[in-house]
């Protein structure tokens, strides 16, 4: 029962978090890439929720058109079972989440604003299914550790602002070439810290079906 119980903390916290994937528009090749997107790349980390940790991996599946917009498809597990999904799309404007465990989001959410600088600030109006609400991110580069090192990071703090969900805040520490190595989550009900142990990129053969996308 504990087990379970566990799994079940882990899959509601991937619902209110994020995770990285690979759909890019044309974007300045010389500008620091915070997500190395493509398919096959994986996040392994350590979650730690309510005084149970677990190890978790989120991976690029595949690639995906939905309404002729091509969004990355990235699945998180726990266990080798999936706990959740989500699509994203990065563009030079940023990255942005349109989809959450298949349910669409409008308008998409800016997850990371473009060029990243420090101190920029962003908000909008969110709603995922018959939720809604707003957020209001800032971002401030700072120094983080975590167990797979210390990176210089772009901090990113989301306040989202719901009738249902109350106020959460999510913030992640974004590191170019890797992603984001930290995460933090605070419901007000529950605190929980996610830290980045391996990031392994994609395979040869993996990066050549990127193009092999599927129509919905």
């Amino acid at each position: 029962m504990k087990r379970r119980a566990r799994l079940v903390v882990l899959a509601v916290l991937f619902l209110l978090t994020g995770s990285l994937a690979n759909s890019q528009d044309k974007k300045d090749s010389k500008a620091p890439n915070y997500y190395p997107l493509a398919v096959g790349n994986e996040w392994t980390f350590q979650v730690t929720a309510g005084g149970n940790t677990a190890q978790a991996v989120s991976r690029i599946v595949k690639m995906e058109t939905i309404n002729d917009v091509p969004l990355a498809y990235l699945e998180a597990s726990v266990k080798g079972k999936v706990v959740a999904t989500e699509h994203l799309r990065q563009t030079r404007e940023g990255v942005f989440r349109y989809r959450n465990n298949r349910q669409e989001i409008t308008p998409p959410f800016c997850l990371l604003k473009y060029p990243v600088k420090s101190g920029a600030k962003w908000s909008g109006d969110i709603a995922i299914g018959n939720d809604k609400g707003k957020y209001y991110s800032e971002a401030i580069e700072e120094t983080v550790e975590v167990r797979a090192g210390k990176f210089k990071a772009m901090r990113v703090s989301v306040k989202v602002e719901s009738p249902k969900q109350g106020v959460v805040t999510t913030t992640y520490w974004f590191v170019p070439d890797i992603g984001f190595v930290r995460q933090t989550v605070d419901t007000g009900r529950l605190n929980v810290v996610m830290e980045l142990e391996k990031f392994q990129t994609a395979k040869k053969d993996e990066k050549k079906d990127d193009g092999a996308s599927r129509k919905r």
